[in-house]
This record gives structure tokens, sequence and C-alpha cells, in this order.
């Protein structure tokens, strides 16, 4: 079916007589005029009360409940015009009628010999619309049930979700795009399209979009995970077309553009395996005994809730420092996003462990040196005594 056979067939439906009221068939062109008269009356309506409120009734100081009184009668007598200019516009030899179907079949431009009208634009808007809806729809209310059923995880039905919202805007869009006389069903207009928009400038956009579709289909992140992006620890909350949304540990939204995370290294605490390793290094006296010391931390570790049994924590001596023995205590944890906070209560537990069995964590020391000055040579190459000499000498003599 052709653009002007489609409007044709649009125009036919909008005035398909429904029934008759008084002697006035009733379309669905008359039933959509009377709507948006209605709607059109009510805003203007609801603008005129509100300039009324802020600009009009406190200039000149009237009572709160007299301005609200006579808010609601403009508001009667606006809705009461509206209703009769709603009927009148209703019957089908009504002036406006036919002057709304005069712009509305009025053509605007022509492409590939199809003339473009303003219906036309309507359609292609409300087409838009509808699979928006059903996208909307089909994520809110028919995929939790299948995800449910499935069993996904988190990343994979936002992954899933995504993908399935572009699918169905895509298809809209170049269903959209025929009752303006555009076809968009050759792979070649497409790339055509992307290609002038590298060519104006828009290489940074497609960069991200293109790396949008690679974290949504490869996923080394996903919605929910906590990831580290330069010195910035945060969960990933959205993925979409352009950027990323980064909630950080200070309740700081960050904006990343999906290229970074292609392009440069992040660090991903949930990828795979969800357990992961903190390491907690402390340095002891040197005088300290050594059991004790392996021993406290093992009791450290062990006492923590958040602490893994398996794998089993591990005390090691790392080095030995110039005022301590270097030593690690490893662990692991299930929740990567809990590392701050055990680490935290692995230090305070230590202290308190470590003052219990009187193990010293020393300061750091220095060795410090004090020399005598040496003499410093005059410029006839003798030392101050040397000369000092026989200047006594003379003194003497005289």
């Amino acid at each position: 079916m052709s653009l002007s056979e489609t409007i044709d067939y649009i125009v036919m439906i909008l005035m398909h007589p429904l029934f008759r009221i008084s002697n006035t068939v009733i379309t669905p062109l008359s039933i959509l005029v009377f709507m948006l008269t209605l709607l059109g009356i009510y805003v203007v309506s609801r603008a005129l009360r509100n300039y009324l409120r802020r600009r009009v009734f406190n200039r000149i100081s009237i009572d709160e409940k007299a301005g609200a009184a006579l808010n609601h009668v403009i508001h009667y007598l606006l809705m009461l015009i509206g209703i009769v200019l709603a009927f009148n516009f209703m019957s089908p030899e009504s002036e406006i009628l036919q002057s709304i179907s005069v712009v509305l079949t009025f053509s605007l431009y022509t492409i590939n010999n199809t003339s473009v009208t303003p219906l036309a634009l309507i359609s292609f808007v409300v087409i838009i619309s509808m699979f928006w809806f059903v996208s909307q729809f089909s994520r809110k209310v028919l995929l939790p049930r299948l995800i449910a059923y499935l069993k996904l995880d988190d990343g994979s039905s936002y992954t899933f979700s995504r993908i399935l919202h572009y699918l169905v805007m895509v298809l809209g869009i170049l269903m959209a795009f025929q009752f303006v006389g555009i076809d968009f069903s050759g792979l070649a207009v497409v790339f055509g399209f992307l290609s002038v928009g590298i060519g104006f400038g828009l290489q940074n956009i497609t960069s991200n979009f293109i790396s949008g579709l690679i974290l949504l289909l490869e996923r080394p992140i996903q919605v929910g995970d906590r990831v580290l992006v330069g010195d910035t620890e945060g969960d990933v909350e959205e993925i979409k077309i352009r950027a990323t949304k980064i909630k950080s540990v200070d309740n700081i939204s960050i904006i990343v553009p999906n290229s970074e995370f292609i392009s440069t290294r992040v660090v991903n605490w949930s990828h795979g395996d969800h357990t992961v390793r903190v390491n907690v290094d402390v340095g002891v006296s040197y005088d300290s005994d050594l059991e004790a010391v392996l021993t406290s931390l093992k009791e450290v570790a062990t006492a923590e809730p958040e602490v893994l049994e398996e794998p089993a924590p591990e005390v090691l001596l790392m080095k030995f420092g110039d005022s301590s023995w270097d030593m690690r205590l490893r662990v692991w944890i299930a929740n990567p996003k809990r590392h701050p906070i055990v680490r935290s209560k692995l230090n305070c537990a230590i202290v308190h462990k470590f003052r219990q069995n009187h193990i010293e964590i020393p300061y750091p020391q220095r060795d410090l040196h004090l020399r005598s000055p040496l003499p410093l040579p005059l410029g006839n190459g003798q030392s101050p005594e040397k000369e000092a000499a026989p200047k006594k000498d003379a003194a003497k003599d005289n």
C-alpha cells in the first residue's frame, strides 16, 4: 500500500459515521476534535488560574478564599464555553472540521514522488508512541515473568531488556518512516547515515553507541557490579546508548561514556566469581613473639563473621622492615562491596588483640649520627690553627 492510499484510508476511517445524535452524524474525527477541544480549554483554564493566583491576586491583596472562589468561577465558565464549542465542532458540516480536514491533507513537501502531509507526520508520531508503549509494556509486564521463569540474574535481565527495547524502537522507526516516504529497509541507508554522522564530527557518539552494544552483549560490566573507574568506586546502575551511570559509594551519580570501559582499564570487583580476597598489612616489633603474632592474626580472621572459612585465612611474613616485621593477613569475603568495611573491622580487631597479647606495633625508627665540624683551609692552604701559632710567637717577641 502506497503512502497516498494509506492516507486516504486513514481519512476514510476518520470520517466514517459511527452514530447519529439529533440529526448530527458522529465520526471518529468529530470525537477526536471534541476531546482535543475540551483538553485545550482545560489547559487554558489551568494556565489562566495559575497566572491570576501568582501575578494578579497577590498584587491586589485579594483574600485567599475569595481568590479560590473566583478561580473556580473562571474555570467553570471556560469549561462551559469549551463544551459548547466542542459540540459545535462535532457536526460534519462544521467549518472547523472542514478546515481541519484541509489542513491534515495539505501537502508539505514531496519525497520519492510522495506528498508528505501533516496527517502523515501525526501518524509518524503516533506509531513511534505506540511502539514505545509496546516496549515499556513488554519490559515492565511481560519480561519480568519470563525472567522469573528462566531464573536470570540482574545483569542478564537488564541486558535482555535493553536489547528488546532497541529492537522494538528500531522496528517502530522503520515502520513510521514509511509514512513520510523514507525507506529504511536497506542496510546501505543505515550505514550511509552513520558515515554522514561521522563526517559531521559525531565520532564520539558513534563510538559510545557501539561501545554500549559491546557492553550489553559481551558484558564485561553488568548492572549491579562494583567497579573502580580511576579513583572512583561505585555500582553500575544503568547502561544506556551513550553512557553508563555509576552511583559512587558517596551516593554521587557519575556519568561515564561507554567508550571509557572499552578503551581503558576498569577494575570490576563483581565480575565472574563474587568472592574476593582482602589483604591487611601490619608491622610488629622485632621483640615480639612470632608465634603469638601468627596466632593473634588468625584468631582475628576467624572471629570475623564476614570472613569465609574456605579458602582459609592466611598469615604471611612479607619482609623484614627497618623497624618491624611486615605481616600480611589474607582473608576471603563473599560480598565485594563490603571490602572497605571488612578491612576496617579487621584493623580494629587487630589493635584490640595486639593490646590484649602485649604485641607492639612499633613507630618508625631513625638513627641520627652527629659529627664534629672539620677545619676549613684558608686561602694560602694553611689551617686556622697553623696560622694562629706564628701570630702568638710574634706577640712573645714584642
